[in-house]
């Protein structure tokens, strides 16, 4: 099934934002930059998408096939990637603050850079990933045994008021 449920009645003329997409083949994509935020993805193939500087930020994304796909610079705050496949992609320096990656596949992942503050990493595979400069605070949850200074990982916390 190919579906692509929008928003109706958006007051002040907004433009019309997809609520849901569907079975769509976005393989090899070029949606650099474009603005997903809070969409649901659902049943969509996505391999090798270019979602660099893309705003998924409370995007919907579990279960999604990302293999090999460029999110660098995206926005994926509060983005809920639980189960994804994101072997072999790339999210050097992208926005992962609240995201919830429970189970997610990190398989030679780039996480470089990224910041995953207050997010839930409770990561499946994560073989030869790279998490060199990637942020996280004490709010982020990081499977048992896992050392984040061990892989190259900074602690930042805000200081308080």
């Amino acid at each position: 099934m190919d579906t692509l449920v929008t928003r109706t009645g958006v007051p002040g003329g907004a433009a019309l934002r997809p609520l849901l997409i569907e079975g769509r083949d976005l393989h090899g994509a070029d949606l650099r930059g474009q603005d997903f935020a809070g969409v649901h993805f659902r049943n969509c193939e996505l391999r090798g998408a270019r979602l660099d500087w893309a705003n998924l930020g409370g995007a919907c994304l579990s279960h999604a096939r990302l293999m090999t796909a460029s999110l660098t610079h995206a926005h994926l705050r509060g983005a809920a990637l639980k189960g994804a496949n994101l072997r072999a992609a790339r999210l050097t320096y992208a926005n992962l603050m609240g995201a919830d990656m429970t189970g997610a596949n990190l398989w030679q992942a780039d996480l470089s850079g990224a910041n995953l503050c207050g997010a839930t990493c409770l990561w499946g595979d994560i073989s030869k990933a790279c998490f060199a400069g990637a942020l996280y605070d004490e709010a982020t949850r990081l499977p048992p045994g896992f050392h984040p200074s061990a892989e190259g990982m900074v602690r930042f916390d805000m200081p308080r008021a």
